[in-house]
């Protein structure tokens, strides 16, 4: 049965092969429709939601929800028909009775198969966005119509819930997510200013903005440590004068002594000739006194270096304590130059009273004044120069710290920067949050609730009938055609001239008898009187 199968050739098969055809076909076809009529009616309600635009325009309020609705759609729909979920269903209206006997598993199949979900578009033009949906429509597909009345309108509910919730939970969370970041970013630019602020502390003795103000204390410094210098020098050349006075000083006093020595031999002379009370003994005595009196130093100036004394005593104390008080040395260096002052003065009073009657012993009064302002002297430049060491040492070390400044308040404005940003998002976001908690953004609302369903959404018996006798026709032609292939026969003037290589003469019909008339099902007889041809016989 190659490319020689005609339509004759069919009709022959047919006809000769009408009972493998007529039997299957009487058997299939019954049962085929009495199938189809016992088939469950099932029932589906409809719900439609519209899918409404943001009532706010977005110029002024961006949502933070930038998933389209199709999207969302079926994100919701996955929540909605969890496990859990459609158990819950089940049992509020009792789906399933006991008596079914049906699980859990089994169930939780049967609702997910009765839910659909189609989502209805609008034809935009191009360059538009991609998500086109305006509504969808929830149906629900049961054997009893009220139950898919009311489940229907519960997945709806159900939808709307989630959605409010879903939009709401990401505004949230991302008014959360801008919280935290504000949160950390205020304790890194809290921390940044810490750390200048101890970078200051660190380096406030060479900070950029005192730079003017150090400079101008070096020079001034060291205009300071010149002056005291020339003081210094001159001092010096005071000290050298008064030495100088003392060395020619001292033939006067060796004198007043040799003097006083011949006085003394002369009175004890007298004193081993005469009593204490002669005339010239008093005399002699009177002027050993005198000369004496010349020579010793007044009680004034005894009193005013026993001062010094000690109050030099006290600055050396102060400045070897164990924590000095600069205060305290301040203090004390200014009473020693008080006392020194007074010690000077009163030299210089009795030196202007009377220079005969000054002793060698004023003057050296006078150089240790002189000895103890160059000592001090001495110690306030050593301590002039150490200030100018320190503040030549701020100056240099200034740019240094100038560009550590430098890095930190780059960092500190680049956080800053991120942090207002920041700012602003969040409260973009917490905008955002608002409207959707006033249900003013992109949301669900119902445009037709679900019905209960008046007529059987399915089966659809007429198509199903149709399909069952189709069935039954094709299963009879197939027993037919195998039944063909199972026998080797001539079936018509094609298969013979492939047969014998060559056209016949004449087609003689075949020609009916008795017995084929009265018996239309005999089936050997039919045979027998079929004027089958073998290839041999042909």
């Amino acid at each position: 049965m190659g490319e020689d199968f005609s339509i004759e050739d069919a009709l022959i098969i047919l006809r000769r092969r009408f009972l493998y055809f007529l039997i299957p076909a009487l058997v299939i076809a019954p049962l085929g429709i009495l199938a189809v009529m016992l088939l469950p009616a099932k029932y589906t309600a409809h719900g439609r939601i519209l899918i409404e635009s943001q009532q706010i325009p977005e110029s002024y309020i961006q949502s933070t929800i930038n998933t389209y609705a199709q999207e969302r759609i079926q994100t919701i729909r996955q929540r909605v028909t969890t496990r859990e979920q459609l158990l819950e269903i089940a049992d509020d209206f009792s789906l399933f009775p006991r008596s079914m006997g049906l699980s859990e598993s089994e169930r939780v199949a049967i609702m997910r198969s009765g839910l659909n979900v189609q989502v209805i578009t609008a034809n935009l033009r191009h360059g538009s966005r991609q998500d086109a949906a305006i509504a969808f429509t929830v149906s629900y597909t049961d054997r009893n119509p009220d139950k898919a009345f009311v489940i229907a309108n519960r997945f709806m509910t159900l939808f709307l819930d989630e959605d409010v919730k879903t939009r709401t939970a990401g505004a949230s969370n991302t008014t959360e997510f801008f919280v935290r970041e504000s949160d950390r970013l205020r304790n890194s630019v809290a921390a940044i200013e810490d750390r200048i602020s101890k970078y200051k502390s660190e380096n406030a003795d060479a900070l950029p903005s005192l730079l003017n103000m150090h400079m101008n204390m070096l020079e001034r410094a060291r205009r300071d440590l010149t002056s005291m210098t020339a003081a210094i020098a001159q001092l010096e050349e005071e000290q050298r004068f008064l030495e100088n006075q003392l060395i020619s000083g001292s033939t006067i006093e060796n004198n007043l002594a040799a003097e006083i020595a011949r006085l003394e031999t002369d009175l004890a002379r007298l004193r081993a000739t005469y009593h204490d009370n002669y005339p010239e003994v008093v005399s002699k005595r009177e002027e050993i006194a005198a000369i004496k009196r010349r020579m010793a130093p007044s009680q004034e100036i005894e009193r005013l270096r026993k001062i010094l004394v000690a109050k030099e005593d006290a600055l050396t104390a102060a400045e070897r304590a164990a924590t000095p008080d600069p205060a305290m040395i301040t203090m004390a260096e200014a009473e020693v130059d008080n006392a020194r002052e007074a010690l000077s003065n009163r030299i210089s009073d009795e030196t202007r009273r009377g220079a005969t009657d000054i002793a060698g012993v004023q003057l050296e009064g006078r150089i240790a004044v002189v000895t103890s302002r160059i000592l001090m002297q001495n110690k306030r430049v050593e301590e002039k120069q150490i200030e100018i060491a320190d503040l030549e040492q701020r100056v240099a070390k200034t740019p240094e710290v100038e560009r550590g400044l430098a890095t930190l308040s780059r960092d500190q404005g680049n956080i800053l920067r991120q942090y207002q940003d920041l700012q602003a998002k969040q409260q973009d976001a917490q905008l955002a949050e608002n409207l959707e908690e006033n249900r003013q953004a992109e949301k669900f609302s119902i445009l037709e609730p679900a019905r209960r369903p008046e007529k059987p959404s399915s089966p659809n018996r007429p198509k199903l009938i149709l399909g069952a006798l189709f069935a039954a026709i094709a299963a009879g032609g197939g027993a037919a055609f195998l039944a063909e292939l199972a026998f080797s026969t001539i079936r018509g003037r094609t298969h013979i001239a492939q047969l014998i290589d060559g056209h016949p003469i004449a087609v003689i019909p075949y020609i009916k008898s008795d017995d084929d008339r009265r018996s239309v099902f005999s089936f050997g007889n039919r045979r027998n009187r079929n004027a089958e041809l073998t290839p041999e016989t042909a």
